[in-house]
């Protein structure tokens, strides 16, 4: 029984090296520097026009009623955006659809604002009790998603 928990126990020592070994491989700044640098000319200029294109819908969406109060990039592969959003004024629905309409073509704005609009919905069906409403933040990437962040309101 005492040689079967020492096996046991090498094996786990040589899995939890393994794991470790390869985090600290995956995760190093230069394996990270080394993977931006080998990226070609070309997939740098599609992630700056994909960066650029999703910077340029914040004055649309200012329309619907959210200021985008930051844009956070990661630069890597895959690139990614996250907008941070502050509701500043309702608008009716009719409105928004409008909006939306003029801009069918965009279907990045279309899912923006469909999430900003859920995220919103959302806030308004919880009991917030000694906090507010602060920020949306929508990462639009490879790996989409969406943040909702409460602070304390002030006293």
């Amino acid at each position: 029984m005492k040689e079967l928990l020492n096996k046991v126990s090498e094996k786990i020592g040589d899995t939890r090296d393994a794991v470790m070994d390869s985090l600290e491989h995956a995760f190093s700044i230069e394996k990270l520097t080394e993977k931006f640098s080998s990226m070609t000319d070309s997939a740098r200029e599609k992630s700056a026009n994909f960066t650029s294109d999703i910077i340029s819908l914040s004055p649309i969406i200012e329309e619907i009623g959210f200021k985008t109060k930051g844009i956070t990039l990661a630069i890597g592969l895959p690139p990614s955006a996250t907008f941070h959003f502050e509701k500043f004024k309702d608008i009716a629905a009719e409105r928004r659809e409008e909006i939306l309409a003029q801009h069918k073509d965009n279907a990045m704005l279309g899912i923006i604002v469909k999430t900003l609009v859920a995220a919103d919905d959302y806030q308004k069906k919880i009991k917030l009790g000694n906090f507010k409403f602060e920020c949306i933040e929508v990462c639009i990437g490879l790996g989409p998603g969406v943040n909702v962040q409460l602070v304390p309101k002030e006293a």
